[in-house]
């Protein structure tokens, strides 16, 4: 048995099980072959002093806008899909790529076993109305809400809360 660290959180890895979170954040421990790749795009998207998170229905805790790429899209149309989708923000710049991580993951509504390269990019926007919840195209996707990010803890995140933290606190 072989123990990895992949984005700041420890997976037990062997040739036949691999061991991760789901989204209640639970542990669970699932055969390799059932994970798929999945790239994922998302946004930190700032307006002023503050950035858009939102919570997601299965926990509670923080998110961002973004999701899965569909066949053929590149992350920029990935990025302003999921954001109109989720937010219903259009207005929005795409300034730089923040950081990758890689992440197994479980999905358990759908039973999707996910090997994901998650990329989050640093966007701005100047639009300030959301949608709301009865109007969120998303499974997940709840309660959207601008923050300062030194609002935000780092036991509040969703899923590589280290990782993220740290990324969100080195934005000037």
């Amino acid at each position: 048995m072989t123990i990895r660290l992949l984005s700041g959180s420890f997976f037990v890895i062997n040739m036949e099980m691999i061991r991760c979170k789901n989204n209640h954040g639970e542990i669970v421990e699932l055969p390799r072959d059932k994970f798929k790749p999945r790239p994922s795009v998302y946004a930190i998207l700032r307006r002023g002093d503050s950035i858009l998170i939102c919570r997601t229905k299965s926990n509670g805790k923080i998110w961002f806008p973004g999701g899965g790429a569909d066949d053929n899209e590149t992350h920029e149309q990935t990025l302003l899909r999921e954001c109109r989708e989720e937010t219903g923000i259009e207005n929005i710049k795409i300034k730089q790529l923040l950081a990758t991580f890689q992440n197994y993951f479980y999905y358990e509504p759908e039973d999707l076993a996910m090997d994901a390269d998650l990329y989050f990019y640093e966007c701005i926007t100047d639009q300030k109305d959301l949608k709301t919840n009865e109007e969120i195209d998303d499974r997940e996707a709840t309660d959207l809400e601008w923050l300062r990010i030194d609002q935000i803890r780092k036991d509040d995140i969703s899923d590589l809360n280290e990782r993220i933290y740290k990324m969100l606190n080195s934005l000037d």
